[in-house]
């Protein structure tokens, strides 16, 4: 496929390549341009195909998985981690290592396509009030409803309409797409 959006796997589990290769591989505007067992073959796939994505496979099991991240964070700009884990100190440690960020297994798709989407948009048409971006920010930071609340001397009802209202705005479903979708850089005007 010729001006597709190219994606490197690095999964040291081949059925879960295979099944992230025909999730991707379902949309007509993905291609996976290789597959990668560890990190060396990886930095060598990803030199020579030049990939808008790199995936990456990361299970509970992987404790020296992260150690290598941000030689692949180098190699292209978006790299995503595709895990079970979803523990707050992984999620931080990778953000610290330029991960864009971690995603379910069943999302990685839509993660994809909405990061594109994202990219495609320059128009800087997007605005949240700055009461929205404080609340973005005090998520992405880990805080609570409770804890959000209690920072702004709001109630935790108040807190829940603004996430409400980000949420619509930003087309995200829940917290953890807000994350994504903040961790990817995404600009908002006030």
């Amino acid at each position: 496929m010729v001006g597709g959006t190219k994606i490197l796997l690095v999964s040291g589990r081949p059925h879960l390549s295979a099944q992230a290769r025909l999730r991707i591989e379902s949309r007509r505007d993905l291609v996976v341009v290789g597959e990668a067992e560890n990190y060396a073959r990886a930095l060598s796939i990803a030199a020579a195909e030049k990939p808008d994505f790199i995936v990456v496979d990361v299970g509970a099991d992987d404790d020296g998985a992260l150690g290598h991240i941000s030689d692949l964070v180098q190699a292209t700009k978006h790299v995503l981690i595709v895990s079970d884990i979803g523990e707050e100190t992984t999620l931080s440690r990778l953000k610290q290592k330029g991960v864009v960020g971690l995603v379910p297994r069943e999302q990685l798709v839509g993660a994809i396509i909405r990061w594109l989407e994202h990219d495609k948009d320059e128009s800087g048409t997007l605005t949240l009030t700055r009461q929205e971006v404080v609340v973005v920010k005090l998520v992405v930071s880990g805080l609570s409803n409770r804890r959000i609340a209690k920072s702004l001397s709001v109630s935790e009802a108040v807190v829940a309409q603004v996430l409400d209202s980000i949420f619509r705005k930003l087309k995200v479903r829940d917290r953890l797409e807000l994350l994504i979708y903040s961790s990817y850089g995404a600009l908002w005007r006030v």
